[in-house]
C-alpha cells in the first residue's frame, strides 16, 4: 500500500530554554515515536519558525495532518482580549499558519487530528472563539512542574472519539488553561471534561476531523490513547487507497 506520510505540526522548531520549551520538545519526540510504530511516516515542522518552502510542500506531500499542543493561541485571530490572567508568547506566525493548514484539511477533506493547542486552532478555523483563562484552570493543570493534571473526561455516546477510545468515561492528562469557547461552524462538542463542563473534543461530522483537549502524547497518559487516535487518523487514508 505504500507508506502514509504524517505531517506533525509543532509551534516551533526551537524554543527558548527553560522547562516549557522541553516539555514541548519531549512531547512532539514521544508523537513521532509513536506514530512510526503505528505505521505512519512522520515529518514535523515548526511553523514558527521555518520558511514557505519547508511547510508548504510538507503540506502538500501529507496524507494527513496532526497538530500538537504549545503556546497561548493569539488572541488577534479570534477577537479576544490581549491581556489575560496567565497570558503567556503568542507565536503569531504558526498560528496563522496553522489556520492556512486548517482551512486546507477541510477543503481537500484530509484527515486531520488536533492536540490541545491544535483543538484550539481547529475551532479558531472554524469561525469559532476561545476562553482565554479559565477560572477553573486549576482542574486542567497542576502550578508547578510540568503541569500536566489527570483528570476525567465524559463521552459522546456514538461518537467517533467514543469509538476511538472505547470508553464513555476516561482519564485523561491534561495542561491547559484556555478552552473553547463559541463553537466554531460545523463542529460538534463529544467530550466534557467531567468536573467543570469545558469542551475537550470536538469533531467535524461531514469530515475525518477530531481534536481533544488533552495530551494523549504524554508519557503519563493511557497508553493506548494516542495510538488509537492515530488509527483513526490512518483508516480514511486506507480506505481510499482500496477504492483509487
Amino acid at each position: 500500500m505504500g507508506e502514509m506520510r504524517l505531517l506533525v505540526i509543532a509551534p516551533a522548531t526551537r524554543y527558548a530554554p527553560g522547562p516549557f520549551g522541553e516539555l514541548l520538545t519531549r512531547l512532539t519526540d514521544d508523537a513521532v515515536e509513536i506514530a512510526r510504530e503505528v505505521g505512519w511516516t512522520p515529518q514535523v515542522v515548526g511553523l514558527h519558525d521555518c520558511g514557505d518552502h519547508e511547510w508548504q510542500p510538507a503540506l502538500a506531500a501529507a496524507d494527513a495532518v496532526v497538530i500538537l499542543g504549545g503556546h497561548d493561541v493569539d488572541p488577534r485571530l479570534y477577537g479576544g482580549p490581549m491581556e489575560y490572567p496567565g497570558s503567556g508568547d503568542h507565536l503569531v506566525t504558526s498560528d496563522r499558519r496553522a489556520i492556512t493548514v486548517i482551512q486546507a484539511c477541510r477543503a481537500d477533506r484530509r484527515p486531520l487530528l488536533g492536540i490541545c493547542r491544535g483543538m484550539q486552532l481547529i475551532n479558531v478555523a472554524y469561525g469559532g472563539d476561545l476562553i482565554p483563562h479559565l477560572l477553573t484552570h486549576h482542574t486542567h493543570r497542576n502550578p508547578e512542574g510540568d503541569h500536566m493534571r489527570d483528570h476525567l473526561v465524559d463521552l459522546v455516546q456514538g461518537s467517533q472519539l467514543a469509538e476511538v477510545m472505547g470508553e464513555r468515561r476516561i482519564t485523561v492528562r491534561s495542561s491547559h488553561h484556555q478552552a473553547v469557547g463559541v463553537l466554531g461552524t460545523g463542529l460538534i462538542p463529544v467530550a466534557w471534561a467531567a468536573q467543570d463542563g469545558v469542551i475537550e473534543g470536538v469533531e467535524d461530522p461531514e469530515r475525518p476531523v477530531l481534536a481533544v483537549q488533552w495530551h494523549p502524547e504524554d508519557r503519563g497518559a493511557e497508553p493506548f490513547q494516542l495510538p488509537a487516535l492515530l488509527k483513526w487518523l490512518a483508516a480514511p487514508v486506507r480506505a481510499s487507497r482500496q477504492t483509487a
